[in-house]
């Protein structure tokens, strides 16, 4: 992924422009779901957040979930073999609770729709590398429902391990000058497109 492609699609949203097919409002949708799980853990105090803020927040041009979309060498192992056969993995779940099966199976499907259907899109949204894509569009719908079921561990809050890009966008989420969440957004998606760990630091509070 390259940042101009990033900067690019950051100026459609901007505009108002960008997925016109629905897909930003699947995007929409799907982050509603993930943020209602989130807010009941701990390592992600939503709860302060106000039903706007978590609307707004909601409307990242992303997916605020995540399933190792870049990371190829995860989803060639489902394409050399069939995914019955993969050996038992103790990943545990992150999103449990009431509908979380659906919700896991909503993400994949929709990464596997996307792979197929816009790779330059799945590339934005998802941070998918384009190794994966190809990985995962090969896959069959059958695949996915198996992935859903049997590796729910495998759909995780994106930027897990990195409380800082949250706290930044919770921040900006809660301020009423939307302009803060659209700047945090648009570096969310430079830190996607650049796919560089650690790169947290980079994403500071206005001031």
């Amino acid at each position: 992924m390259d940042e101009q492609l990033a900067g690019v699609v950051g100026q459609h949203w901007q505009a108002g422009r960008w997925l016109a097919d629905g897909s930003l409002d699947s995007v929409a949708e799907i982050n509603t779901q993930c943020l209602e799980y989130l807010a009941s853990m701990a390592a992600f105090p939503l709860r302060d957040l106000s039903p706007a803020a978590r609307e707004q927040l909601a409307a990242s041009p992303y997916l605020l979930a995540d399933a190792g979309f870049d990371d190829e060498a995860r989803w060639l192992a489902l394409g050399q073999r069939m995914v019955h056969d993969l050996p038992p993995v103790q990943v545990e779940a992150v999103f449990v609770g009431p509908g979380a099966g659906d919700f896991i199976r909503r993400v994949l499907m929709f990464a596997w729709h996307l792979a197929r259907a816009n790779r330059q899109l799945a590339r934005v949204v998802l941070g998918m590398s384009p190794g994966s894509a190809v990985r995962i569009a090969a896959l069959r719908l059958q695949d996915m429902d198996w992935l859903a079921q049997h590796r729910p561990g495998w759909v995780r809050p994106r930027w897990e391990r990195q409380p800082r890009i949250w706290r930044h966008l919770m921040l900006a989420a809660r301020d009423p000058d939307r302009e803060h969440l659209t700047q945090v957004s648009l570096r969310g998606l430079q830190l996607m497109a650049a796919n560089v760990p650690g790169v947290e630091a980079g994403v500071r509070p206005r001031r």
